[in-house]
């Protein structure tokens, strides 16, 4: 049976698995008054981060958000607002506008991000448990497809990623916009205690969402030169801090041999070998295997190793403009890091992980990516997002068509300066990455890297 749009009278008993349904699209409504929509409007009040210990250029000033957006400058201020998510009506949740790539390329538009707490100002206050909610604008991604399937890839692969549906929105501010249809947005399951707590047993680890390219470099003795890196969702307790930067001193210090006989005790080598197989095979160059942002890993608490979870999937599938279209269709299962990294370096050395890696890579190639079935998805939720894709704009309606065909698609990328780029869609993409990664595996080919070539696809 194909997929088919689905909403209700009601989300007021529902659980988190009925609302997190990519067969759903949910009808959200944020008002504001006319000082609390000002308010919100984000503003770059100051210079760029910078300081001895500033581990990224991705990383802003000590307590502020990590990002491109806001080592910039940029300031996302929480207002109040009332929101109405399907029959549920709450009167006061924190509202402010969120990303970085997708802040710049939506600053002149109303289709913006946002990033909803409903437990900020009112404790307590959830909605089936959830306690946040992420509006991604997807204005990068023409299908708002990438996000839903690169997760349920992940998922399927025995990782713990994010969960996705959608939602029309609609925003009212006094004498301004009554209930004005800003447009279709992913809404993206946060990755925070709630989530660790629904996905992963024991739900007491540290939560991390490290913003660095070589992930566990030694910064030091002290934790306040890792914490704006490591960034934790939550205290963290002085054995946690302790392990942290023994994990970062073990990765810089230890000897070759030191490391092969002991890395296995600070990583889990199952998950990340499968997290790392899923993230290579979606030529994922924003994140781990880029500039070092965009995923989370969590401190177990039994284990005391560190587990791997996915974050920020809206240009996966090879679209993230680094390096050409053929060398991020190409990627090397051997060197998929781009540049130098130490951290992969050392990892890539290590034989019983590599074994684990390029297995989970097989069977990841062999069963969990069925292009015919990927195919099929893309249709059938191509019936679900037209019709609201097709009231954002006739332009945003004819770009979706044009990747639903399986033909290049272009996308605004703007940041520093702005550029368009060509890029293939995931129809396109899937089987020529699979018989990439086959013939890699089979020791056919041996794959490009993105070291040299155009970071740009057009």
């Amino acid at each position: 049976m194909g997929l088919k749009a689905e909403s209700g009278p009601s989300n007021a008993n529902r659980s988190q698995k009925e609302i997190f349904n990519i067969q759903k699209i949910h009808e959200v409504h944020l008002s504001f008054t006319e000082d609390q929509w000002e308010a919100m409007e984000p503003k770059q009040n100051r210079t760029q981060a910078r300081g001895p210990r500033r581990a990224s250029f991705l990383q802003g000033p000590e307590g502020s958000r990590n990002g491109i957006a806001s080592a910039f400058g940029w300031e996302f201020p929480e207002v109040h607002a009332k929101l109405k998510f399907g029959s549920q009506s709450f009167d006061d949740v924190s509202v402010r506008v969120k990303g970085n790539g997708t802040f710049f390329s939506s600053r002149d538009s109303l289709k913006r991000s946002f990033k909803i707490d409903l437990n900020d100002f009112v404790k307590g206050q959830k909605l089936a448990g959830i306690t946040q909610i992420n509006l991604h604008n997807s204005v990068r991604d023409p299908t708002h497809m990438n996000e839903a399937l690169g997760y349920k890839l992940y998922r399927d692969a025995g990782i713990h990623a994010p969960r996705t549906t959608y939602a029309k929105v609609y925003v009212t501010v006094a004498t301004k916009y009554d209930r004005e249809y800003f447009g279709l947005y992913n809404m993206v399951e946060d990755v925070g205690r709630p989530f660790v707590k629904e996905h992963i047993v024991p739900s007491d680890g540290a939560l991390l969402k490290p913003v660095i390219p070589n992930l566990f470099s030694d910064l030091g003795d002290d934790w306040s030169d890792y914490n704006q890196t490591y960034d934790p969702k939550g205290k963290l307790s002085d054995e946690q801090k302790t392990r942290i930067i023994a994990t970062c001193k073990f990765f810089s210090n230890s000897t070759d041999a030191e490391f092969i006989d002991g890395v296995g005790n600070y990583i889990d080598f199952n998950n990340f070998a499968r997290y790392l197989a899923m993230t290579v095979w979606l030529s994922d160059m924003d994140g781990i295997l880029g500039p070092g942002q965009n995923y989370y890993v969590t401190l177990h608490s039994r284990s005391n190793k560190f587990i791997f979870i996915p974050w920020d999937q809206d240009q996966s599938f090879g679209q993230f403009p680094r390096g050409s279209q053929e060398q991020r269709e190409q990627l090397s299962i051997h060197k998929p890091w781009n540049g130098g990294n130490r951290f992969f370096e050392r990892m890539f050395k290590v034989d019983a992980f590599k074994i684990q890696y390029q297995s989970a890579l097989k069977e990841i190639n062999e069963t969990v990516v069925k292009p015919k079935q990927i195919d099929q998805l893309v249709e059938e939720l191509a019936n679900i997002l037209r019709a609201p894709i097709g009231e954002e704009s006739a332009d945003r309606l004819a770009e979706f068509n044009k990747a639903v065909e399986g033909k290049m698609i272009t996308t605004l990328m703007t940041g520093r300066d702005s550029y368009l780029i060509d890029t293939k869609p995931i129809k396109l993409f899937v089987p020529a990455r699979q018989a990439s990664i086959a013939d890699q595996l089979a020791g056919q080919t041996e794959g490009k890297t993105t070291d040299r070539g155009s970071r740009r696809g057009r």
